[in-house]
């Protein structure tokens, strides 16, 4: 499908590709794996034409339709509400009508030939729409932005009123419904929370065009890719299979190479050897010119590229605390006094227990985890820290807040004074930072270098009960998979808030879960707590909550009593009727739709005008009963 051919790439004085040559055939997977910095990026740049190649060629099918999901939002003016914008995603679908309506304008005009060629022509534009998807292209849409975490109720809120985050949520949902012939995604799961996730997974494992994966989750890379292209070093390395195929495969093959390597040192370290010692003599003149010209023309073999540097993070021994590390009773959070965040919640964390929160974004985890840190003044309730309990609180945008000016190893040092100089550096070496790097300001690095700096701030004096929230923001796999190892081994409590869920499942052993039924704590993993979920979805039952202590919910309503109960049953068997009623009619039309879009694919005689007229007028009364089914729907909620 897509062919790179020798394709370098510079910026500035480095060779991000170098003479790359690797084919994307149809119908794959892949995942686009590598250190941060490698190109990655530059791959999806080069086939969306954001950037020209220095050398080499691209080649591209023609006609090839194209989705990219960039990894950070483009600001453009967008003066169209959330839906709308989501769903125009195809610029065809809006041409393919207008011309449709234009020859059907100048019909009258024309002689039987001319209208014969217009007929035909319009049939195969009808059919083009259909193909693209027009008929079906606002449900998808809907379906995009509710999966992926949006309320029915902010679909007519206008885009621009969106925060950074949720927009780029709505730019992925907008190209997921495109169904593209090639779909590019970088990073798609930066802005999503863990339902956002669980979503998107499903949505691309049916997806059947090809894909381009770039993502440091390794849960949607082990889930979706079947083939994996490293980008290290300059080189492009494919890979037959999956993530862990891969993984596996590359250890074996910087063994052969870093063997073969040593091999060839040893070699030429021989034959260097041979040259200095009879250089000056005249006997072996012929033999010492015959080993250089060996030499010269011997091709070496380079250290094999590795994704990333192995420091290990290591967490030094934290204080001792009592067994009861915090205690909230009834506690309580709000900003108005009219929405809680959470309300007359009790929760414990013990010594050693290692905690996950999770839910949806906007729910309160990063609120409910300020206030355990006790950066959030609780409204109401009480907050109790135990016996000689030191809180270590590391928010999203800590590593954005450092003084550009500092030094790495400045930075780490306030963070624990007393601390010795080989202290410090012992540890920052362990982040990957050694050498001259500690003397690096904070300005110049990298936003995964500032979040490593901010894991060593808060690890040169270690605290025994730790508040971590999205750790891994920034952060390749390496650098993931290094923090989950300190974190296992770490001997304090942890809480922690993340949508990495492999992260989650490797290191969490009990689960806290918010939505809006309340807060609910599993006492178990991730894996535990999905599949308490389940159970509960699918004996009808809403909140997630009731695994573990009875679950505490923000809000309760009041049961209804007597006659007011029978009264509101018979409201409710009503109401049961009416969405029956109305989901009968929508599946009338919906089968008239489907037929009338088959009779205009399969007759050449077919009155398009007529057909036309009466799709649009279907599409109208199938909007008007679905607002009033959303309507009697929430009234029987309510």
């Amino acid at each position: 499908m897509i062919d790179f051919i020798q394709v370098s790439k510079q910026f500035g004085t480095q060779d991000v590709l170098k003479s790359v040559t690797f084919r994307i055939n149809a119908g794959e997977r892949i995942g686009i794996v590598g250190p941060n910095g490698a190109g990655k990026s530059t791959i999806f740049g080069l086939i969306g034409h954001d950037i020209e190649a220095d050398k080499g060629e691209i080649v591209i099918p023609k006609h090839t339709r194209i989705g990219y999901l960039h990894q950070q939002l483009n600001p453009h003016a967008v003066d169209l509400n959330l839906l709308d914008y989501t769903e125009d995603s195809i610029p065809e679908l809006k041409t393919i009508p207008v011309r449709i309506h234009e020859l059907e304008a100048k019909m009258e005009t024309f002689g039987p030939e001319e209208k014969e060629r217009a007929l035909k022509q319009i049939g195969n534009l009808q059919h083009d729409y259909e193909h693209l998807g027009g008929y079906e292209m606002r449900a998808r849409a809907e379906a995009a932005l509710c999966g992926l975490g949006f309320h029915v109720e902010e679909f007519a809120k206008p885009f621009a009123s969106f925060s950074g985050g949720w927009q780029m949520r709505a730019e992925l949902a907008r190209t997921l419904i495109a169904s593209p012939d090639l779909l590019m995604l970088d990073e798609p799961s930066n802005f999503l929370d863990l339902p956002a996730v669980e979503w998107l997974q499903k949505f691309l494992r049916a997806y059947e065009g090809t894909m381009l994966l770039i993502s440091h989750d390794r849960y949607l890379l082990r889930s979706l890719a079947t083939v994996t292209i490293e980008i290290a070093g300059g080189n492009a390395t494919r890979y037959q299979g999956g993530y862990d195929y891969y993984l596996k495969e590359r250890e074996d093959r910087i063994h052969h190479q870093l063997a073969a390597k040593k091999n060839q040192d040893r070699e030429i370290e021989q034959i260097e050897s041979f040259i200095r010692r009879f250089r000056a003599k005249s006997t072996k003149a012929t033999q010492v010119q015959s080993r250089i010209k060996q030499l010269e023309k011997m091709e070496r073999i380079d250290a094999p590229a590795t994704l990333a540097n192995h420091s290990k993070i290591r967490i030094g021994e934290p204080p001792h605390s009592g067994h009861e590390i915090i205690r909230l009773e009834k506690a309580g959070l709000t900003y108005d006094r009219q929405r809680w965040i959470f309300r007359d919640l009790d929760l414990n964390i013990n010594r050693g227990e290692k905690v996950g929160f999770v839910g949806y974004n906007g729910m309160g985890k990063t609120t409910l985890l300020r206030s355990l840190a006790g950066a959030l003044q609780l409204s109401a309730g009480k907050r109790v820290l135990g016996h000689k309990v030191v809180v270590g609180y590391q928010s999203q945008d800590f590593a954005e807040t450092m003084p550009p000016e500092k030094s790495v190893f400045h930075i780490v040092k306030e963070g624990n004074p007393a601390a010795s100089e080989s202290d410090v550096r012992k540890l920052l070496g362990g982040f990957g930072f050694s050498g001259d790097s500690v003397e690096k300001k904070c300005e110049v690095l990298s936003g995964g270098e500032k979040i490593r700096l901010a894991f060593a701030r808060l690890f040169i004096d270690p605290p025994n009960f730790l508040l971590l929230d999205e750790p891994t923001t920034h952060l390749d796999v390496n650098g993931r998979e290094a923090l989950e190892s300190a974190l296992k081994a770490y001997k304090g409590a942890l809480c922690v808030v993340s949508h990495d869920v492999t992260f989650v499942r490797n290191i969490a052993g009990h689960i806290v879960a918010i939505d809006d039924t309340g807060v609910s704590r599993f006492p178990g993993g991730y894996d535990y707590y999905l599949e308490k979920v389940e159970q509960r979805t699918a004996g009808g039952q809403q909140s997630p909550g009731g695994a573990a202590a009875s679950p505490t919910p923000a809000t309760a309503k009041p049961a209804a009593k007597g006659k007011d109960a029978r009264k509101i049953r018979a409201q409710q068997r009503e109401a049961e009727k009416a969405l029956k009623k109305i989901e009968n009619k929508i599946e009338k039309l919906t089968d008239e739709q489907t037929a009338l879009s088959e009779e205009m694919m399969s007759r050449r005689d077919a009155d398009f005008a007529a057909i036309n007229t009466r799709l649009a007028a279907i599409q109208k009364e199938i909007q008007t009963l679905e607002s009033q089914w959303e309507q009697t729907a929430e009234e029987l909620e309510g």
